[in-house]
């Protein structure tokens, strides 16, 4: 783990070595921080202007933050298997305040600021910016997303991905890093083991959401496995044109404890038209609703957003089960 540049950082494999990385995190909080206090890049100051936990047993976390509604670059239209179109938006086209550093190993990986924030130091994740893949997730993204969380100290840290069809807006590679101080149900949800997969699991029937997990606690021994698994699974859906998002987190927000990569397919996908107030994203599957108008930060219950959930994926259960079958407890 070397600065080589003041704009390149390089990785050494968390698959060999299972130091943390004080450097790395110093270098995208000062970044980040020093952008947004002088008002360059972003399109407005995060600024949370209310937040509640809702009444229930899965404890959703609910902001309101008006500016990434009506600030933010509306969202691009497109399918699962829609190529990369160079004349649309993407992230080659971004002003260069916006490069927080540049990844050069374990694969090159540009890190920007999300000019639109959710949280604090949210940023994109940009796997081989200069190769302009679509959103489909790659190998090299995947890898990257644990490494990253696998190398920042603070064990706050959560990276999201959505795909064509699952709320992405933007046809251009990228997953979301963000700090989010709050512990979600995903970190502590009830896990049943998948047949035939090592160390894949379902979330529990009586979950919010329908999803499965990988869970990673050696990465020394089970990186490479892990990571191999995640992507045969993500091929698996795309083959059957079927979006989904993801979320990386770990168990114990100051320990680090386990660490989960979740998969949240959808039977239909659905297309972007518009910002709108309330979305179906990784954010929100996990427990996590920002919200754009305060009518629905007054009016969000858990039951509502636990429907608005299920209507988004739809049966998945129903669908997979035959290809990911759950371990008989008997």
């Amino acid at each position: 783990m070397r600065q080589t540049h003041p704009t390149t950082y390089e990785l050494t494999s968390s698959s060999t070595d299972s130091r943390t990385d004080p450097e790395l995190q110093r270098l995208l909080e000062s970044t980040w921080s020093e952008r947004h206090d002088a008002g360059v890049g972003f399109r407005y100051r995060l600024h949370i202007e209310r937040e509640r936990i809702a009444e229930g047993k899965f404890n959703f976390l609910i902001l309101l933050n008006r500016k990434r509604l009506t600030e933010r670059r509306q969202p691009q239209a497109f399918q699962l298997d829609a190529p990369f179109d160079p004349s649309r938006f993407n992230f080659t086209r971004v002003d260069p305040a916006e490069v927080q550093l540049e990844l050069v190993a374990p694969s090159p990986t540009t890190m920007l600021i999300n000019n639109s924030p959710v949280t604090v130091y949210h940023s994109l994740v940009v796997p081989d910016r200069a190769g302009q893949h679509s959103q489909l997730l790659t190998s090299g993204g995947v890898r990257v997303a644990f490494e990253l969380l696998l190398r920042l100290p603070d064990r706050r840290y959560r990276i999201g991905y959505n795909s064509p069809g699952a709320q992405a807006s933007v046809n251009h590679l990228h997953l979301h890093l963000l700090r989010i101080d709050t512990a979600l149900y995903v970190q502590r949800a009830e896990l049943l083991p998948v047949r035939g997969t090592p160390l894949l699991h379902r979330l529990a029937d009586h979950l919010p959401a329908q999803g499965y997990c990988f869970v990673l606690r050696d990465p020394t021994t089970e990186l490479e496995l892990v990571c191999s698994g995640l992507m045969k699974l993500i091929q698996a859906l795309a083959e059957r044109q079927m979006a989904h998002n993801l979320f990386w987190t770990w168990t114990d927000l100051h320990r680090g404890g386990e660490l989960r990569a979740l998969v949240f397919p959808r039977v239909t996908q659905c297309v972007n038209k518009a910002a709108c107030s309330f979305n179906a994203a990784f954010l929100e599957l996990c427990g996590f609703v920002s919200v754009g108008e305060g009518n629905d930060y007054d009016r969000l219950t858990e039951e509502a957003i636990v429907q608005a959930l299920r209507e988004a994926q739809g049966d998945v259960y129903g669908m997979l089960d035959g290809i990911f079958p759950v371990a008989s407890t008997d």
